[in-house]
This record gives C-alpha cells, sequence and structure tokens, in this order.
C-alpha cells in the first residue's frame, strides 16, 4: 500500500478520540476509536491517540505523519464579511476568487491576529448587480462588478499553536484543521429535505448550533456549557463522586427497563443496585439532567434571536447530535419549547461518519490529489521490514 493515497483522519474531542484511514473514493480502510477520561490534560489524549496509531501503522506497515484534524473549542470565532470588486474590464470570476481569498487572508492578518483562519465559507456571490450564485461560477465572465458574502470559522492561535505543538511532538503532521461541528452539519444536512435545520451539538464543556437554511449556513454559535456540566449538577445533587455521576449519566442512554440490576454492560454503566443504596431518585435524576438540558437548548437558541433577526427558529427542526445528545437515544424529555421548534430529533451518527466529514471537507477545499503509484524510498522500506 502507497501511504500517499490514503487520508488520515483525526477526530480531536475532549472526551473522545476517533481515528479513520479512507482511500481517495472515501471508503474506509481503518477505523479507531477510545474514550478519554482525564481530559483536563492533552497527555491523556495523546497516549491514547498513540496506541490506535501503532494499530493502524501495524495494519498498513507504513509511517503515519500526515493528518487531517477535525475539533471544537469554546473559543470558536466566526466572522460575517462582504467583499466588493469593481472591474474596468471583463475577467474570469476564478481570478477574482483568488484575489479575494488573498484578501480575506490579509484582513485577518491585519485586523484578526490573534486567530487561526480555518475556513472560508461562501454565502452569497452577486454578478454585475443581477446574477445570484451558492458558490462562485468560476469559469463565468464578470463585467462590471461581485459582491460576495463570506463566514469567516477562525480558532485562536494560541489553541491551535498549542495542538500543532503536541502533534508535533508525537511526529504528527497537521495539513488542515477544520471546526467538527460545521463540517458534520454541513455533510448531514445535504441528506435531509427540510427548510430550516438547527443542529445542536452538545460537547463536554460547550455546546454549538448550525442553524441552516434551505441548507445554506445562517448561523454558527457556541456556549460555554455541556455534558460535563450535567455530570456536576449530579455530583452535587446527589452527592456522590463526578466518576460516579459520569457513570450514572451514561448508564441513563438506556430505558428504565434496561438498567442493569446484576451486571454491569461495561465499566462506564452502573449497577441500579448502587443507585439504590446511593439514594438516588430516578425522577429527581431525569429532573436534573433535564434542566440543564433546557438551559442549554434556551442560551443557544436565543443566539439566534440576538446575532440575527432575519432568521428566526419557528418551524425548525432541531437535530442533537454530539455525545452529549446520547442522553436522549432511549429516553422521552418534555422540554419547554420557547421558539417554535417544529420537532426535535437525534440525528444518529457514526464514528467512521464523523472521520469522512473531515475527508469531504478537505476534498471540497481543496484540489483531489491524484494517485500517486512511487517505489517505497530506503526509510520506507526500512520501516516495512521491522514492522512485519
Amino acid at each position: 500500500m502507497n501511504k500517499n493515497n490514503y487520508f488520515n483522519i483525526i477526530d480531536f474531542g475532549s472526551s473522545k478520540i476517533r481515528f479513520g484511514i479512507f482511500d481517495l473514493n472515501l471508503d474506509e480502510k481503518f477505523s479507531d476509536s477510545t474514550n478519554i477520561h482525564d481530559n483536563e490534560s492533552l497527555q491523556s489524549h495523546f497516549e491514547a491517540l498513540g496506541k490506535i496509531i501503532k494499530k493502524a501503522e501495524k495494519k498498513f506497515s507504513y509511517h503515519i505523519e500526515d493528518i487531517i484534524l477535525i475539533l471544537d473549542s469554546l473559543d470558536l470565532f466566526v466572522i460575517d464579511i462582504s467583499l466588493t470588486k469593481k472591474l474596468d474590464r471583463s475577467s474570469k470570476i476564478k481570478k477574482l476568487y483568488e484575489a479575494l481569498i488573498l484578501e480575506l487572508n490579509q484582513i485577518i492578518s491585519s485586523y484578526y491576529n490573534k486567530y487561526y483562519l480555518s475556513q472560508i465559507i461562501v454565502n452569497k456571490c452577486i454578478v454585475d448587480n443581477e446574477k445570484f450564485f451558492d458558490k462562485f461560477p468560476e469559469e463565468d465572465i464578470i463585467t462590471n462588478n461581485l459582491k460576495a458574502e463570506f463566514k469567516l470559522i477562525c480558532f485562536p492561535k494560541v489553541f491551535i499553536k498549542k495542538i500543532r505543538d503536541e502533534f508535533i511532538k508525537n511526529n504528527l503532521n497537521i495539513i488542515n484543521i477544520f471546526c467538527s461541528s460545521y463540517i458534520k452539519s454541513q455533510f448531514y444536512v445535504k441528506k435531509l429535505s427540510k427548510e430550516k435545520v438547527i443542529f445542536l451539538d452538545i460537547g463536554l464543556k460547550r455546546s454549538s448550533i448550525n442553524f441552516f437554511e434551505n441548507k445554506k449556513i445562517k448561523l454558527i454559535e457556541t456556549i460555554p456549557i455541556g455534558g460535563h456540566h450535567i455530570t456536576k449538577d449530579i455530583s452535587k445533587i446527589f452527592k456522590i463522586s463526578e466518576t460516579d455521576a459520569e457513570k450514572l449519566k451514561k448508564s441513563f442512554n438506556r430505558t428504565d427497563t434496561e438498567f442493569s440490576y446484576k451486571n454491569k454492560a461495561s465499566e462506564d454503566s452502573i449497577l441500579i443496585s448502587e443507585i439504590i443504596n446511593k439514594n438516588i431518585s430516578i425522577d429527581l435524576l431525569k429532573k436534573v439532567i433535564l434542566y440543564r438540558v433546557q438551559e442549554i437548548l434556551d442560551l443557544t437558541l436565543k443566539q439566534l434571536k440576538i446575532n440575527n433577526r432575519k432568521y428566526t427558529s419557528e418551524d425548525a427542526e432541531l437535530l442533537l447530535i454530539g455525545d452529549g445528545s446520547k442522553l436522549f437515544e432511549n429516553n422521552t424529555f418534555y422540554l419547554n419549547d420557547k421558539f417554535g421548534l417544529k420537532s426535535i430529533n437525534i440525528y444518529n451518527e457514526t464514528d467512521v461518519q464523523i472521520c469522512k466529514c473531515g475527508l469531504k471537507n478537505h476534498f471540497a477545499n481543496y484540489e483531489t490529489p491524484k494517485i500517486i503509484n512511487k517505489k517505497p524510498g530506503i526509510f520506507e522500506k526500512f520501516f516495512n521490514f521491522f514492522d512485519k
């Protein structure tokens, strides 16, 4: 196998690492994931990632180096910007588009120099005041003027440098970094025949909403509340450790009748007998979880009203994604809908699917590389020999 024909994707979550290897046809060749129990430092992340990568290297007999990284951050920063260009003579839009991209990078460098530009999203393109496009028609000719509206997804440079430095220490080279909540929802929405969709991604210590109208992204927002806050609430109310509270929360993604009384389903589950011994009321547990989830819903959807009065959540489909949404898989909650939502459902996603979204986004924003069939160099032969 030639490693140049394969792509390594890492979903670097706060509580879970996902890793996938795909070919040019987006076919999965390898995938693995692991939960992270100590999420306060990056050391546990890289120890877990190192084990997965060793397993993949043993299977493919080559050294994994280049990776596409997808992650989220509480400090995600999104900029809405509009650029207008007037021309003296006709020109291909492709040439003008390249100039606009350079200008956007210059704007970030000059006015937002504390941020790393992760992705440029084209919202709208108006050519000669009359032709409207959702993306740049690169082969078209422009004669007078062009107006383009963009969303720029940015991460703090300090955050990105810390991540890059750790990956370099572990002999991994990041070739692209994308926002996981956006790229997932961007590809999920394409499969849906719905006019307005809101994806609520409940992470460990943050929750994000991605609001789409007619499959176009309109708003991306993040709040500093996530699944860990539910764990802390359970720990405080029932006076148990956060470790036990987390196990209790994870066990709750089954129905009441599926709680195990005698046998633990996994190391993360908790026995119903243990709950009884700790004097934990199932009804009160539901209320504790529901209260915090209601707060997440209220705060994220409130951002929609504050930031963009042109759009409303009324009659929108709310889809829950992320590990935090697993609480709802087999339990019925009655949330107080203050925003006129049409429905609230879970969008089931898999680890492979999440990693594949990262590669699809890479292909959509960068030229798809050609298949390379080259002879391995002396050091690659050396690596392959000792790995057999």
